[in-house]
């Protein structure tokens, strides 16, 4: 018997894009005619690639994430794990029964009220009435709609419809589940309950398909990942290396190892090395010639790890490398921004009033300055953006913008709000001292 639960072997799918409606008339009649006449057919249509010769194996009890940017194929993969969606080539081989949670509403109809689609759904799946009976009250009450459950799923908001979605696909009792994106809709409590009950569905030997752009997720669940782009997987492996080279848009014109000619003087070389290795972020080129110039922004956990994701109060290890020249004042600092890209906080090293290197020399030649942040994240659970920038300082508290990064991350903050005290509730945390005495 074998232990594979997911087998794809290069796997594609190719979409026919037409410029106008005519076109696809044009391409069903146009080339069977001119083939009558012996002439070469006529293309009407573009070709698109959605997924191009993507191959990988699952065992079962294994839990696998795949990750890439919209449009990198992720839910087109899935559609065709699941059989909704035909291959142009390549194969799938499945081994138990599947439950997916893919588009939003999928798999309901709007004019059923919710009880009669836990039973359409799970009719669908191979259960019969008696089976779904039997886990009728267990669908209820995890989905928690209380009475809307006998209301038509057309009226229901985004985050019944993943409620009730879910608490159907985990109690079919599943041997391989896929889930994409659909529980970023939920609400924060519900994301956390249902996680809890993925954890321990694993624990009992399901096999797990993850799509997420959450990377603090899929690397909590999956210890293996598929990273696409633009249908081709560019790295497939351990998920913690799969995150780093998504988070850092996979740039590969900079080498992990890259090394500078020692006319240069850097300063730290074996940091820049390390900040190479580690980074978010990477200027594609490396030339010394631009006072401010970003070259790298690299963020670690307190250990020097690369990671992307923290606890409220970890502390974050943000390094940001760029060219200064040692006679003069380029500061470099961070912003981080929240989901609306509202600007958070502030910090570098003008702000924390750092004195920088200096050349005694004279020296007039760029150099790579290293600023490294050490913050403590106490900013409420949720994904952040950060932006490195640099410049000189010109009054307190303004200067002079010489570069700026695109924005980075996201960077995710946790926080167990349902089990564990917050150390703060809101937006942020503030210094406090507490006294309690009679």
């Amino acid at each position: 018997m074998t232990d594979i639960a997911i087998r794809v072997q290069n796997l594609s799918k190719c979409h026919h894009i037409y410029d106008a409606p005519r076109d696809r008339l044009k391409q069903f009649v146009v080339p069977a005619l001119q083939r009558l006449v012996r002439q070469a057919p006529r293309q009407y249509f573009h070709e698109f690639w959605a997924l191009k010769d993507v191959s990988f194996e699952i065992k079962k009890g294994d839990a696998f994430g795949i990750i890439g940017r919209n449009g990198s194929g992720k839910s087109t993969l899935l559609q065709m794990i699941c059989g909704t969606l035909n291959p142009t080539g390549g194969s799938i081989q499945t081994n138990g029964r599947i439950a997916a949670l893919l588009e939003l509403g999928s798999g309901f109809n709007p004019d059923f009220t919710g009880r009669e689609n836990i039973y359409l759904n799970g009719a669908i799946l191979g259960l019969t009435g008696k089976e779904i009976d039997a886990r009728l009250d267990d669908i209820l009450g995890f989905a928690d709609i209380g009475d809307f459950i006998d209301q038509p799923v057309k009226t229901y908001s985004s985050g019944m419809f993943v409620r009730l979605a879910f608490a159907i696909q985990v109690n079919v009792d599943p041997e391989i589940l896929i889930v994409d994106e659909a529980l970023s809709v939920g609400d924060f409590f519900f994301q956390q309950k249902c996680f809890a009950r993925l954890r321990k569905m694993r624990e009992n030997g399901l096999t797990l398909l993850f799509v997420s752009h959450d990377m603090g997720t899929v690397r909590d669940l999956c210890p293996k990942s598929i990273y696409l782009i633009k249908g081709k997987a560019a790295f497939m492996g351990d998920s913690q290396e799969a995150i780093r080279r998504y988070l850092s848009k996979d740039v590969t014109s900079v080498q992990a190892d890259a090394t500078f000619s020692s006319e240069q003087n850097i300063l730290a070389t074996a940091d820049m090395s390390k900040i190479l290795r580690n980074a978010l972020w990477r200027n594609e080129s490396q030339a010394l010639d631009t006072e401010g110039k970003l070259l790298a922004v690299a963020v670690c956990d307190k250990n020097g790890a690369a990671n992307a994701a923290f606890r409220i109060g970890d502390v974050t290890v943000i390094t940001v490398a760029y060219v200064s020249k040692l006679s003069s004042e380029c500061h470099a600092g961070i912003n981080i921004l929240n989901k609306f890209g509202q600007i958070i906080t502030v910090a570098g090293s003008y702000t924390s009033q750092v004195s920088l290197p200096k050349d005694d020399s004279g020296s007039d030649e760029f150099k790579i300055v290293v600023c490294e942040l050490r913050v403590t994240m106490l900013l409420e659970a949720g994904q952040y953006s950060l932006e490195a920038c640099c410049g000189p300082a010109t009054l307190p508290n303004r200067g002079e913008l010489l570069a700026q990064s695109p924005p980075l991350g996201p960077v995710t903050i946790t926080w167990d709000y349902e089990n564990e005290i917050a150390p703060f509730l809101g937006q942020f945390g503030l210094p406090v001292e507490c006294r309690c005495y009679l």
